[in-house]
């Protein structure tokens, strides 16, 4: 009942003025450009044995 599973990820944090995207890493370059703010984040998702699920983590 109360044993998850835990997987991470890593992903480029990209803000474009007022709008953010979560871009993957193997997709960064596609999301260059001037003014552009990047930042890496790791994204964490657990997950349960009965199919339950936390809330994603942004790190």
């Amino acid at each position: 009942e109360n044993v998850y599973n835990m997987d991470k990820t890593g992903v480029m944090l990209s803000i474009l003025g007022s709008v953010k995207v979560l871009v993957g890493r193997d997709n960064r370059w596609n999301y260059r450009g001037a003014g552009v703010k990047r930042a890496m984040v790791t994204a964490v998702k657990c997950l349960s044995a009965d199919g339950r699920a936390l809330l994603p983590l942004i790190i």
